[in-house]
């Protein structure tokens, strides 16, 4: 029982709220200009490994912000299979990969897509989920001029949606018109029930 005075404790749901709003918020703010993106410094092991990925000696590269420095670090680099791709997320933490999708179009060819993965997990703090944000259209000018040739971006806020399918449909819509927007959100039907993951599609 809590004595007079005492404040209560947030629950769960509400820390993730607020979480929530202040995320909101910095995006807004980053859209009126107030809060500039952070042009960071991408450390000298972490380019060893996207060159590695750009001469086609691997797949995959995953990269973490140190907060304390503010320094774009690889954590990961490997050669990966697309399904393997959740289990390489923290669960809590939000991270930058780099990937290059391998598949065969119309049973006719293989094709290899560098994609851009920012994945961003509902459970993330609010630092982490606004730090990301303002790093991430430099570090991307940074990754293409190393020689990444990106292709596609894509966000993701739940690992059931991280499959494939959902890779595939991203880089070839039924409509292509979908691409030429400048922001798609899809609502995941099959996984909906947990939080309401999403995934966006953004330009390059």
């Amino acid at each position: 029982m809590m004595s007079e005075g005492e404040i209560e404790p947030l629950s769960k749901y509400e820390e993730l709220k607020r979480e929530a709003v202040s995320e909101e918020e910095v995006a807004r703010n980053r859209q009126m200009k107030k809060i500039p993106d952070i042009d960071m410094q991408v450390d000298d092991d972490a380019i060893k490994e996207i060159n590695k990925f750009v001469k086609g000696f691997i797949n995959f590269v995953q990269f973490g912000i140190d907060n304390k420095k503010e320094v774009i670090r690889c954590s990961d680099s490997r050669n990966v299979n697309v399904d393997e791709l959740p289990d390489k997320m923290p669960e809590a933490v939000p991270r930058f990969n780099l990937y290059r999708y391998s598949h065969v179009k119309d049973g006719k060819f293989t094709e290899f897509v560098p994609v851009f993965i920012y994945y961003v997990p509902e459970e993330g703090t609010a630092k982490s989920k606004s730090l990301y944000p303002c790093a991430i259209d430099g570090f991307l000018k940074k990754l293409q001029s190393y020689g990444a040739d990106i292709k596609l971006r894509l966000e993701f806020s739940d690992l059931h949606d991280m499959t494939e399918g959902v890779l595939y449909e991203l880089i070839y819509p039924p409509d292509r018109s979908e691409l030429e927007k400048s922001f798609r959100e899809i609502k995941p039907k099959k996984h909906a029930g947990k939080r309401g993951g999403w995934v966006k599609v953004l330009p390059v």
